[in-house]
């Protein structure tokens, strides 16, 4: 994912190139060159675009998958939601070439694809968040009465935060190009990297989620090993004196006792 985004980058920084400096002073000029979907860099990053979206389905239906026992019923319905997006996905990519220089991607010939494309994105996004959710949500509250602790709840919050950026793109990108307002290619843009954001912000906070709780678990407060920002490890030792007094009634002889404690510390 990481790589796909990065290229697309790449693409999107070599058309911005290309069009103000090769085709300024061509007929139509950048605005003619930036419209033509029949360029070979266009149809290349709109490809990549349309992989990183069926990746991030294929990702989210496979921790269905392996959150609901390994079940192939309960991804039956994304996995045929991803045949089609596949479909419709790569479909829009050939028929680019077919389109003429002068169409926009309002063209009848693409808006159908495209839609159902945008549509399946939106409806896969939230049927597999929805699947994973409920799974978390059932399995906390089934363990309820066994623990004293939130259980799975920050899980379920995590998944739900990190789904919702990749959701609310989509719907707005969804909502801008069924209106034929040219804002879409903005959103369109973003979706390449925010798959891929929403799939490793996942994967990461549920990682230090767990090395927290690990440690927590161990007798080790969860700032032993997670520093804030500007924390640092003491280079010096603390050295602390204590001077104890005792007092014998029998000998009436004070007794001077010095315990040192040393110990290292982070501030």
């Amino acid at each position: 994912m990481f790589f796909v985004a990065s290229w697309h980058l790449a693409m999107n920084g070599y058309r911005l190139i290309e069009g103000f400096t090769e085709h300024t002073f061509t007929p139509g000029g950048p605005v003619a060159y930036f419209g033509n979907l029949r360029t070979w860099d266009h149809v290349l990053k709109d490809t990549l675009y349309a992989t990183q979206e069926i990746l991030g389905n294929a990702a989210a239906i496979y921790r269905c998958y392996i959150l609901w026992g390994q079940d192939w019923r309960v991804i039956s319905l994304p996995l045929l939601l991803m045949v089609g997006s596949v479909v419709s996905g790569y479909t829009v990519c050939a028929l680019f070439v077919k389109v003429d220089p002068n169409q926009t991607v309002f063209d009848p010939l693409l808006n159908s694809w495209i839609r159902a494309f945008y549509s399946i994105a939106v409806v896969q996004n939230i049927i597999t968040t929805s699947l994973m959710a409920f799974r978390i949500w059932r399995t906390t509250h089934q363990s309820a009465k066994f623990r004293t602790d939130r259980g799975l709840i920050p899980v379920l919050r995590i998944l739900v935060e990190s789904a919702a950026l990749q959701l609310v793109v989509e719907i707005l990108l969804l909502a801008l190009y069924c209106s034929n307002i040219n804002a879409q290619y903005i959103l369109l843009e973003l979706v390449t990297p925010v798959v891929g954001i929403t799939f490793n912000a996942i994967t990461i906070r549920i990682r230090l989620r767990a090395l927290n709780t690990a440690s927590t678990g161990s007798g080790i407060t969860k700032s032993d090993h997670v520093q804030t920002i500007g924390s640092v490890p003491m280079r010096r030792r603390i050295h602390v004196d204590i001077t104890k007094e005792v007092e014998d009634d029998m000998e009436k002889s004070t007794d001077y006792r010095v315990i040192d404690i040393s110990s290292n510390s982070r501030v």
